[in-house]
């Protein structure tokens, strides 16, 4: 079952000026499919089944509530990922998504970690350089006490192919989640709400992205801050070439009894080119005294006199921006613990430089 769709998404927390076209995105026609793309493998003694429908309803997503309507339309079954309590997994679950066929689908995935277990779930969406059409995946995860939920996701894809990926969940005491997202290529809408409820919960995300010609990448990024001495870090670091176009939104929110939450943005964006188009709000919120946030960003070309060294030793201008893009990407993906991605991750990287 496949329906068009007009999609609001990635609509920022506390809006800014409309004229910045910043506070949301309007996808138009966008193919609703029932028609799930992936393939699950999973550990021993992980558990893995179909729902007929979400069984967190009530968790929000970084996207928003429109994918939730666009899965119900087109009554989208569920997989659900169970992670027993006490168990700690060594072996991570493997999720692939492969588009190569497709022009519409639509995968839903929640993850339920038990408490005081602790895994790792890789999410792996590749398609075809040239191939179009319309990706929506939501991810929603329920993280009980002291569980540890790593979730690392990576995506290889062209132009063409419009990616709307989604994320929420809900965090209870002294829970984490560790989110690592490697993004290369495609025209992609990517969120993430974590609702940080449980004392002393941490929320860690880093993201590294790599947009070219006629590629774009929306964020949209939330933490919201309600347990005591919850702690939320979001690293964002990538590169523009072409005249690729991107946007990030980091909101930490730290609501009225959140004491002693603390919370930390980091952006780092490398300009390859002048007709690429950069956008950033860093956003933070207090109904609390007793929190502490931080953001930053750097944001530029490559410094002038390094180019200068660079090509004084051989190397040209082609040779220098694949270089220091590769070192970009690769500066996140050497901390993912599973060699298979790191693997795959370069040799994606290796098609798009060839």
């Amino acid at each position: 079952m496949t329906e068009k769709m007009n999609l609001i998404v990635n609509r920022i927390p506390s809006p800014t000026w409309n004229w910045l076209k910043m506070n949301e995105i309007r996808a138009k026609e966008v193919a609703v499919s029932s028609d799930a793309a992936f393939s699950l493998l999973l550990p021993e003694g992980m558990g893995g089944y179909v729902a007929s429908a979400s069984r967190l309803p009530q968790v929000r997503t970084g996207l928003g509530y429109d994918l939730d309507r666009a899965f119900e339309t087109v009554r989208q079954t569920s997989r659900l990922i169970t992670i027993p309590e006490g168990d700690h997994f060594v072996q991570p679950a493997r999720v692939e998504m492969d588009l190569s066929a497709r022009k519409a689908t639509g995968n839903q995935l929640e993850i339920h970690a038990a408490h005081d277990s602790e895994a790792t779930v890789i999410v792996n969406l590749h398609a075809l350089k040239d191939q179009k059409g319309d990706a929506l995946v939501q991810i929603k995860y329920d993280i009980q006490k002291h569980a540890v939920l790593k979730l690392v996701t990576v995506q290889s894809a062209g132009q063409g192919l419009r990616v709307f990926f989604d994320l929420g969940g809900q965090l209870a005491d002294s829970a984490r989640f560790e989110l690592t997202q490697v993004i290369l290529g495609g025209q992609s809408c990517y969120g993430n709400y974590s609702a940080l409820e449980g004392e002393s919960s941490s929320v860690s995300t880093e993201i590294a992205y790599l947009i070219g010609q006629d590629e774009s990448l929306d964020m949209n990024y939330v933490a919201i801050h309600t347990g005591r001495k919850t702690d939320t870090v979001m690293k964002v670091s990538g590169v523009l070439e072409d005249n690729a176009r991107k946007n990030f939104r980091g909101t930490i929110d730290f609501r009225r009894g959140a004491k002693g939450a603390t919370g930390n943005e980091l952006e780092e964006v490398l300009l390859m080119s002048d007709d690429v188009v950069n956008q950033t709000i860093p956003v933070i919120l207090c109904q609390e005294e007793d929190v502490e946030g931080n953001h930053g960003a750097s944001i530029g070309k490559l410094d002038e006199s390094l180019l200068f060294y660079l090509q004084s030793r051989g190397l040209s201008l082609d040779e220098i921006y694949q270089m220091m893009s590769r070192a970009k990407i690769e500066a996140v993906s050497s901390k993912i613990e599973d060699q298979k991605t790191r693997e795959d991750i370069l040799a994606v990287l290796d098609q798009r430089e060839g």
